[in-house]
């Protein structure tokens, strides 16, 4: 049962966005442990998940409020405030493995994040000194994580998963949009030649600058899943 409910809960919280595994909305399509059965069950979970349970101190990340957000980057300070971000909730999982305590999963996510900014410094070759609103789009952006688990005695005697390691990594194997208004204040000529460029080469730019706001992302989720550990004992995510 310890190794099921390792799974379950992993499933059900696991890199995406594991915040609402404790909603009785939600039943498992079936109960093994079979790659299928795991790619099924995370993918049944999604919409659930992402909504967050504040009873439990875990956060909705679907949509995922952007209250403020500061990014010190090579040459450039960015700060995003007054947004959002999506998509969590209808990402295609291509598949999840389970075995020697380590799970596994990969899903490929088309998301959203829109808000304010403010910038300066450089972008690649363009000084920048800019404040507006901007949407940046991410399609097909793909999503592998392995989270090693084991499990915890704590001090009210029962057993909790314990997160022993965890690797996410990213790849892009869609595009990134952008749509940024005033990246040169009083200048929309050069503004627009600035985003033309962004999104002429969208790869490179997603490269050199994209990775701080996946890893606030990933940050993000983490956080929920070790909240979710740390309030659910097995016991508990075993009547999932």
């Amino acid at each position: 049962m310890v190794v099921d409910a390792l799974f379950y809960s992993v499933a059900l919280a696991s890199v995406i966005g594991l915040s609402s595994a404790y909603s009785v909305s939600f039943r498992r399509p079936c109960r093994d442990l079979s790659p299928e059965c795991l790619r099924k069950t995370v993918q049944a979970a999604l919409p659930t998940i992402a909504d967050g349970i504040p009873d439990l101190g875990i956060e909705s990340l679907d949509p995922y409020e952007l209250k403020k957000l500061q990014l010190k980057l090579p040459g450039i300070d960015i700060a995003f405030s007054n947004g959002y971000a999506k998509g969590l909730k209808t990402c295609n999982v291509d598949y999840a493995s389970f075995g020697g305590g380590l799970f596994e999963t990969q899903m490929h996510c088309n998301l959203t994040i829109k808000g304010k900014y403010r910038s300066s410094g450089r972008l690649l070759l363009f000084p920048i000194n800019g404040d507006g609103e901007s949407i940046i789009k991410c399609r097909n952006l793909k999503l592998h994580s392995q989270l090693q688990l084991g499990s915890v005695v704590r001090s009210d005697g029962r057993r909790y998963i314990d997160i022993k390691d965890s690797r996410i990594e990213h790849g892009y194997d869609g595009r990134v949009m952008y749509s940024m208004t005033n990246l040169f204040k009083g200048n929309p000529a050069m503004s627009n030649a600035v985003l033309d460029f962004m999104n002429s080469n969208w790869k490179m730019v997603a490269e050199e600058f994209g990775t701080p706001m996946v890893e606030f992302g990933v940050k993000s989720i983490m956080k929920n899943v070790k909240q979710l550990f740390d309030v659910l004992p097995i016991d508990e995510l075993e009547k999932l």
